[in-house]
Order: C-alpha cells, then sequence, then structure tokens
C-alpha cells in the first residue's frame, strides 16, 4: 500500500493542532498577600495566569466575616455585571459566587497578572489579627476546547497592622522566612534567632485543616527548618506557624507543580 507525502503532512497537521489544543499551560487564579489597617476599605484584586482563551469560569470568594465586612465588586472584566455575574446572597457571611460564560464561545485572554474583578471588603478585625481570603465553591475554567483546564487557585493572608521592619529585628526573639517561594519541592524556613531555645510550629490547609506539627530547639544564629514536600499533598497555598515563647509569626506558604 502506498502511504502518499500528503497523507503524511496530513496526520502531522492534525497532530499539530492536537498538541496546540493540549499545550496549554494551567491557568491559575490567585489573592495576593495584603497588610491592611483596622478600619480600612481595602481592594482584593482576584488575579490571574495563563488565562488564554477561556469561555467560562465559576468559583466563590471566601474571607472571614467577623474579620472582613463585605462592600461590593468593581473592575470587572470582559465586560461583566455584578448583577448578571455574581451571587452576592451569602456576602454577609463571608462569601461571594463568580460565574462568567462567553455565549460566544470565541473565548477570552487576559495578560498575566489581569485581574478578573476587585473584592471590596472592610477590615472590622483587630490589630494583629490575620485572615485568609481563599477559594471555594466549583472552582471551574474552561476553554475554547470545551475542557476543564484544572486551574490553580491560591488565596491570600491578610493582616491587620503595619509591620515595623525596624522594631522586628530589634525587639523580636524570632524572625523567619520561607526561601523559596512559591516552592515546588521541600519548603526551606529560615530561622533567625537572638536567643536559642523551643519552637513549636504548625503546618495547616488554608481551610484550618492541621497537616503536621512538631518542635525543635535552635541555639543563636541561622538555622533552616525543612519541611519535606511528602507533607504537601497538592499545588496552592498552605499556613506554617510558628512560636517562640510569647512570639507568633505566621507564613503562607505556596507549592507548585515541579
Amino acid at each position: 500500500m502506498k502511504f502518499q507525502l500528503s497523507q503524511c503532512f496530513g496526520v502531522i497537521s492534525l497532530l499539530l493542532v492536537s498538541l496546540s489544543l493540549t499545550a496549554q499551560d494551567t491557568p491559575s487564579i490567585y489573592i495576593n498577600d495584603n497588610q491592611v489597617e483596622p478600619g480600612q476599605t481595602i481592594d482584593v484584586n482576584v488575579l490571574v495566569s495563563n488565562y488564554n482563551d477561556i469561555v467560562s469560569s465559576a468559583f466563590s470568594v471566601t474571607w472571614d466575616s467577623m474579620v472582613l465586612r463585605y462592600v461590593g465588586v468593581d473592575n470587572i472584566a470582559f465586560g461583566l455585571s455584578e448583577d448578571d455575574n455574581f451571587n452576592a446572597m451569602n456576602a454577609s457571611g463571608g462569601e461571594l459566587t463568580y460565574l462568567y460564560f462567553d455565549n460566544s464561545l470565541s473565548g477570552n485572554t487576559l495578560s498575566d497578572g489581569g485581574s478578573l474583578f476587585t473584592l471590596q471588603l472592610e477590615v472590622i478585625g483587630a490589630e494583629g489579627e490575620q485572615t485568609m481570603v481563599d477559594f471555594g465553591g466549583l472552582m471551574e475554567v474552561v476553554d475554547t476546547s470545551v475542557v476543564d483546564l484544572n486551574a490553580e487557585f491560591s488565596g491570600g493572608l491578610i493582616t491587620i497592622g503595619e509591620i515595623n521592619s525596624t522594631s522586628i529585628v530589634e525587639n523580636l526573639p524570632m524572625r523567619a522566612e520561607v526561601s523559596p517561594n512559591p516552592f515546588s519541592k521541600n519548603a526551606n524556613v529560615l530561622i533567625e534567632l537572638n536567643e536559642g531555645g523551643e519552637i513549636f510550629w504548625t503546618l495547616s490547609e488554608v481551610s484550618g485543616q492541621r497537616i503536621k506539627d512538631g518542635k525543635v530547639t535552635f541555639s543563636p544564629g541561622s538555622h533552616v527548618l525543612e519541611l519535606e514536600n511528602t507533607l504537601f499533598k497538592h499545588t496552592g497555598a498552605y499556613i506554617l506557624q510558628l512560636q517562640m515563647g510569647d512570639t507568633f509569626i505566621t507564613r503562607r506558604l505556596l507549592r507548585v507543580a515541579p
């Protein structure tokens, strides 16, 4: 049986089309960490990356209604409206549902770092409190291939009260940062101690479900607390809490795919 060159090119073309439909990077929808003041009305931007040729998105944004009070939404992408594309029925209880569908099925694209919308919240919590603005509900993103792209959703940590870095360096017995963050393998927590002592740590899901806790004893100076990748069952955000005496530090960790 003869195999024509035109047939060969036809097969290659089909393969290239197939690859182009499946090669899209996983979209991310995320909220940055934010430092705010009590009584302030803040803009929480719902941001995206790899958000290309999208025909529908659905998810809820959730927050602690005892710390943050719903005001409204603004800067809505694609000419959508608050009345038609948001369900604010549970907003007073800390949940806003977003639904976008492109009736033309041609899809819409936002550049990396672009905003789907801005959630406006009033800070009613006290100085020193921390809380998450996170995602829930259906959490679905579909592109023009009519395939759910298994988008990654990552919430943001809201810290109430201004942090004076100079006073932290001088007065706090412990400082901690996660590096790198986001990470794909183990999470390294860089800890700096003015005085030695016991550190209690807790790793949790952003929902509050505890994953693991432990205790380490370090001398004064620089140390690394390594959290193995087996602790992180999926990509997304986690919360690490450290305690040394009366000092508490909370850090948001973001695990991404290798």
